[in-house]
């Protein structure tokens, strides 16, 4: 085989006129594809056989891992509602008999921070 390399640095390799490449792509028996490629050659080993004991984990120990997943959920998410609650004291009011909801909040903030930089801005621009 003999290799050329064009002007951007490919290689590429030219088969001689008397040299016969393989086509295995039409050909119509795929035993050896098969055999390479067999499903059996890609399984995973078990941790086992690799020597990894891993030791199970008994329901009580799960149990409480689950607990102290739920106790961290609901501490986070009580930081985020009280989070909120002290960004709606910042909010101005509009005489709402109900409490606005986490979306509500987070646009009436952007509208408000929005509000006092266009007051600042035109407060700039007369001085």
């Amino acid at each position: 085989m003999e290799t050329y390399q064009d002007t951007f640095g490919y290689m590429y390799m030219l088969s001689t006129p008397n040299q016969t490449v393989p086509n295995e792509w039409g050909s119509s028996s795929t035993s050896s594809f098969d055999d390479n490629y067999a499903e059996e050659n890609y399984k995973t080993p078990s941790p086992d056989s690799i020597g990894r004991n891993k030791s199970r984990v008994t329901p009580l120990v799960l149990r409480k891992r689950r607990l102290a997943a739920n106790a961290r959920e609901r501490r986070r998410m009580q930081n985020l509602n009280q989070a909120f609650d002290r960004l709606r004291t910042f909010l101005p009011q509009l005489g709402q008999d109900r409490q606005l909801s986490k979306y509500e909040t987070l646009q009436m903030a952007q509208t408000y921070i929005t509000a006092l930089y266009d007051l600042l801005d035109q407060r700039d621009s007369v001085q």
